[in-house]
Order: structure tokens, then sequence, then C-alpha cells
């Protein structure tokens, strides 16, 4: 593809736009401005076979160029990220140049034969990977921002207490907490809701090991504990014995094909009239998964909608509560990760190299893009195992009781 049919291209994909100014530099030096006034960005794309990726998979292929340096960007990412996301690629091509850049994406695969780098994925970071930019309690999943100021720090809390008390936790509950990261909800729920047993599941060893150090540390190891154990891997004999169950941001990994096996678990190890919190990323219908996530991120992850969720749970015995969208907060969450892995980018440098770094500062940009503009969200669905008569009336004396 010549420069002159991508600055066609792009020039009626990408309509002026006076609210936001950028530009798009070609391979050969010609720039092509958008909106008023001076760009705030410019986006470099450095050859015709990048420009035909992104084209063909916007997400995967922009994210592929950006981490192998096919792709500069002069200004701030984040900028960069939310025009594209604002301006929709995909759905700005006609059914022509659609067909021409399938036709060229096609003819480059059936020539090339490229072997990808494999990915270091999330977990085997380490520990010191992620303290450098989560919040000191170590909560790798949505917070929760009671005022326009609050740091992450408190929004964590938040996220951690609201949830807990959703769950009408009272001391003498025993308490499980499935993918339950480094543990601060397992302390939270023994030091200040009294429960008199805490159980957590985990599958990264890292996790395990300073999840129940933190736990040790905190004089808690008498009611607390850790487990390296997969949900469906709890013996027999602790079915029925949860009076509360919360699981949050872990459903994302079970996969299409576990769904309903994990809620009959989680059913099977609830006691009647039990409540079950699930915290999960999730959409308001079927659609296909992000490919760039897939491969780099998340692979195997899996999205489901609110029906699918409410009717799988249901199906196993569960009732359904209360479902709170915490979409706006993941937004903010988001952006305090990306501003923090970018003030500490020194220390990050130190562990992982430039491809890793590009691709994690994509990947944080590029997450809070898509719950600004794309249809995902975050829900906390609030279940009971059986109907209940006794639930409060108003969702505000949850909190305050």
């Amino acid at each position: 593809m010549t420069p002159q049919h991508a600055a066609k291209i792009f020039k009626n994909i990408f309509p002026r736009n006076p609210q936001s100014a950028g530009s798009i530099t070609l391979w050969n030096g010609d720039q092509i401005l958008f909106g008023d006034g001076q760009p705030n960005f410019s986006i470099i794309i450095k050859d015709a076979r990048t420009f035909e990726d992104i084209l063909s998979q916007p997400s995967l292929g922009f994210g592929e160029g950006y981490v192998n340096g096919s792709i500069e960007i002069v200004g701030h990412l984040s900028d960069a990220l939310e025009w594209l996301y604002q301006n929709d690629i995909d759905n700005r091509l006609t059914p022509i140049q659609k067909a021409r850049i399938c036709w060229l994406h096609i003819k480059k695969k059936a020539s090339l034969s490229q072997s990808r780098a494999d990915v270091q994925f999330h977990y085997d970071k380490g520990n010191d990977f992620y303290k450098i930019w989560l919040d000191k309690g170590m909560n790798y999943s949505c917070a929760f921002f009671t005022r326009e100021d609050e740091g992450l720090e408190e929004a964590q809390v938040n996220k951690i207490h609201r949830s807990l008390k959703k769950l009408r936790l009272r001391p003498g509950h025993k308490f499980l907490d499935i993918g339950c990261g480094w543990g601060s909800p397992l302390i939270e729920a023994v030091k200040t809701f009294g429960v008199r047993r805490a159980v957590g599941l985990t599958l990264s060893k890292k996790q395990y090991e300073l999840g129940n150090q933190r736990i040790q540390e905190a004089g808690l190891s008498e009611k607390a504990e850790i487990r390296l154990q997969d949900y469906r891997e709890v013996l027999d004999d602790e079915f029925g014995t949860y009076d509360r169950i919360l699981s949050i941001g872990m459903f994302e990994h079970v996969g299409r094909e576990n769904s309903e096996l994990f809620f009959k678990t989680a059913a099977r190890l609830l006691k009647n009239r039990g409540v079950f919190l699930l915290h999960t990323i999730g959409r308001t219908r079927k659609e296909s998964m992000d490919p760039w996530i897939t491969k780099y991120i998340f692979p195997g992850t899996y999205l489901p909608s609110l029906g699918e969720l409410a009717g799988k749970a249901q199906k196993k015995g569960f009732d359904l509560v209360d479902v709170e969208n915490l979409r706006q907060h993941y937004d903010r969450t988001l952006g305090h990760w990306a501003g923090r892995f970018e003030q500490n980018i020194d220390q990050i440098k130190q562990i992982m190299g430039e491809p890793e770094r590009r691709m994690w500062l994509f990947y944080l940009h590029g997450c809070r893009m898509s719950f600004r503009y794309n249809p995902l969200h975050v829900f906390q669905l609030l279940f009971s195992k059986g109907r209940r008569h006794d639930w409060p009336l108003v969702r505000e004396e949850l909190y305050t009781s």
C-alpha cells in the first residue's frame, strides 16, 4: 500500500474533530493533521505493513506495532489512544476498504512466516513488580471512589469494606475468598469484621507466599490462611461450611466452558441462605474479546454478559439480590495504575526490557479507554443461596450497619 493510499483512507475514517487535535506521520514522512489547533500528539507509523495490520485488526495491529517499535507516539500515549477509541476505526471503514484490507492481510500472512516471542504473562512478573504501581494492599482489581479527589489507597480500602458489608459479614462467620490475590480482603474480614475463619484460594505461587506472610505479620495466622489451590480442588468435607463467599477479579479467568461449574462449586461450598458476592468484568451482551488482550495479557479470558451471569447462577440455586456497575470506577483505577507505572519507570526498566514495558503501558492505557468508550463494565452481583426475605430494602443500609 502506498503512503498516498494510506493518507486517503485515514482522511476518510478520521473526520476533522475540533475537540481533539492530533497528527499521523506516515513512513515516507507525510503528515496528516486532524482537529483544530496544535496537535496534542503524533502517531508515527514506520512502515506499510504496520498500517495494514492496524486496519485489519485495529487493537491487535496497533498494540503490536507500539510494542515492537514500528509505531512511535510523540506526546502522551493516553491522548493518542483516547483519540483512536473515540473515532473507532473498524466501524468507519467502507465495505470496499474492508475487502481490500482483508485481501492485503491474507496475502501478507500467506507469504510470511513469523515467530512471535513468548510473552511473560501477568502473574509471573513477581511481587516486586506489582508493589511498584499497585496500592499498599496489593489490590489488583477495580477500586471504589467516593470523591473526585480520592486517592488509590483510600479507594481500594473502600472497595474491600463495601464488598464485605454487602455480604453482611458478621463475627463468627466462616469466609471464603476465591481468587484472593495477596490477601487484603481476608485480613480485613478478620480484623474489621471479626470472622472466626477466613480462607483464600489462589493459583499464583507469588501471591500465596506474600499473602500468607502478610497474614502472619498481622498476627492472624490462627484465623486466616491462603491456599495454593483451585476452587475445584476444595475437598468435599468443606461443602456447606462457608457462611459467605467473595470472588473479586477471578471469574474472568474461569472460561466459558467452566462457568457453570464455578457457580455449582460455589453453591456447594456455601451454607443454605449463605451469601455470595461476585465482582467481575463483563458486558451487557455477548461480544468477542479484544484480540490483543487475549494474545498478550490474559490468554483464555472470558468476559460474560450480565444475562449469562444471572442465568447460570440461578441454574445452580442462587437468587440474585443486588447488581452494581463500577465501570467509571475502573476508568479511574486504571488511570492511577498507569500514572504510578509511569512515575516509577526507572524501577520498571530494571525489571523488564523495553518491549515489555511498552506492552504493559499500552495495556493499562488501552484498558482505561476500553472502559471509557467500549461496552465494558465491572459488575458486582450479590447472590443468596436460596431466596431470603430479610434483606434491607435500601442498599445504603448495607454500608451503615
